[in-house]
Formats: structure tokens, C-alpha cells, sequence
């Protein structure tokens, strides 16, 4: 295995030339996003100062449901994003030229998959914290005993852990996706848990590595990030082909 220092080394080198072309990907990515969430604001919260709890201001029950429920679905759809951003970084990587338009290279090549990917893990990562938040919150709504709070914090930290610990497991998935049109989605994540075997904690110090710069990203109003990202998902990339033995 290449330690850190050397797959950062070798992005720097492979970005060479071509940040323009992440940056745009990125900066257009950007714009999607913030368009879709901006009208899901606007149509399904509005104005109301109404509020069920604090800090979410929704007029009933239904409508707080409807936003979350359009909300995972505009997750899923941009999620196809990342098989074009994981293709145009392994095209990048192995000195292909790269083409600004792969961007949308998932909408074209079994998109399906990409979304059963991600709706997977969403719905693994649910059922790791939901015990505990359903807990907490019927404590609070119900005025339930406060041990009974101490348990459901307790269950939600063990959620967080084992949501963490999946998240790690399958982030590999998308990148063998953009690889192989062939594969399926339970068998990337499947092949995606048998590369990370041994390999997650130095993904995690690997995704450490990136917090000060990330964090300077933010502060420079996230414009940063676009010089930022590119920087950090080509190291990604660079880990993958690592432990694949490609490289």
C-alpha cells in the first residue's frame, strides 16, 4: 500500500493541466444542487413561521413527511452525479483525456444502479440510528423517564459508529461502478466491502488528511472547495486504483 503523502503526491501531478475541467464539473454540480434545493424550499417549507419543533418550519405532520420524502429523492438523482465525477477522475488518473461532458456519463450508462447504491446505504444508515432517535424523540414528545433519554443517546452513538463503519465499507462502490458497466449494485458494494477490508482505517486517515484544507475551503465562503475537491477526490481515486493493485 502507497501511503498518503504519495497518493497526494501523484494527484497533484495527474490534476496537472486539467483543473479547469474538475473545477467547471464541480462549479455546475454546485448550481444543480443549489437549484433543486432551493425549490424544494420554496414550495414544500415557503415562508411559514409556523413550527412543529424548532428550527423546522413546517405547517403539519404531512407536509414535514412530503419534504423529507422529496428530499431523499433529489439525493438519489444527484447521486448519479458521482459515476461521472468517479469517471472523469479514473479517466484523469490514468492519463486518458478528460471530457467535461462525463459529468452526466452516469444518466447514460444504467443510472439504476447508482441509485440502488445509494438507496442501500441510506437505508442501512437508517436503520442503524433510527432506534435510537425514535427513542430520544418519544422521551421528549412523551415525557418519558430521562433514562430512558440515556439509552436512546447511547443507541444513537452506537448508530453513528455503525453507520460510520458501513460508510467506509462501501466507498469503493461508485468508483467500481464507473469501472465495470457490467456490475451490479449489491455486487459493488459487496466487492466495495472485500477491497476495504483492512483498508478502512487508512481510508479514514486518508479522508483526515483533507480536514484543515477543507475547513480553509469553507472559511474562503466554499469557493475554496473548488480547487479543493478536485484535489482530494483524484487522492480518492488514486487509493482505489491502489488497492486494486493497479497501481
Amino acid at each position: 500500500m502507497k501511503r498518503s503523502k504519495e497518493l497526494k503526491a501523484m494527484a497533484r501531478m495527474q490534476l496537472a493541466g486539467k483543473f479547469g475541467t474538475y473545477i467547471g464539473a464541480y462549479a455546475l454540480y454546485f448550481m444543480i444542487s443549489g437549484v433543486l434545493s432551493s425549490l424544494l424550499g420554496f414550495f414544500l417549507v415557503g415562508t411559514t413561521t409556523h413550527t412543529m419543533m424548532d428550527g423546522l418550519p413546517f405547517r403539519s405532520i404531512p407536509q414535514m413527511i412530503m419534504y423529507f420524502i422529496v428530499s431523499m429523492i433529489i439525493s438519489l438523482i444527484l447521486s448519479v452525479f458521482a459515476l461521472g465525477f468517479n469517471k472523469m477522475f479514473l479517466d484523469g488518473s490514468r492519463g486518458y483525456p478528460v471530457r467535461f461532458e462525463d459529468l452526466f456519463y452516469g444518466f447514460r450508462h444504467h443510472p439504476d444502479r447508482v441509485i440502488l447504491v445509494q438507496f442501500l446505504v441510506m437505508l442501512i444508515s437508517l436503520a442503524c440510528i433510527a432506534p435510537g432517535y425514535i427513542l430520544m424523540l418519544c422521551t421528549v414528545l412523551m415525557n418519558l423517564s430521562f433514562p430512558l433519554m440515556i439509552v436512546g443517546i447511547i443507541l444513537l452513538v452506537i448508530g453513528c459508529i455503525a453507520v460510520f463503519y458501513f460508510s467506509l465499507s462501501f466507498s469503493q462502490a461508485m468508483f467500481l461502478l464507473a469501472d465495470y458497466d457490467d456490475l451490479s449494485a449489491t455486487q459493488a458494494m459487496k466487492e466495495s466491502r472485500k477491497l476495504m477490508a483492512g483498508n478502512k482505517w487508512k481510508y479514514f486517515v486518508l479522508q483526515l488528511s483533507f480536514l484543515g484544507l477543507l475547513l480553509l475551503g469553507v472559511l474562503s465562503c466554499y469557493l475554496g472547495l473548488l480547487w479543493i475537491l478536485p484535489y482530494m477526490t483524484m487522492t480518492q481515486t488514486n487509493f482505489y486504483r491502489n488497492i486494486t493493485r493497479e497501481i
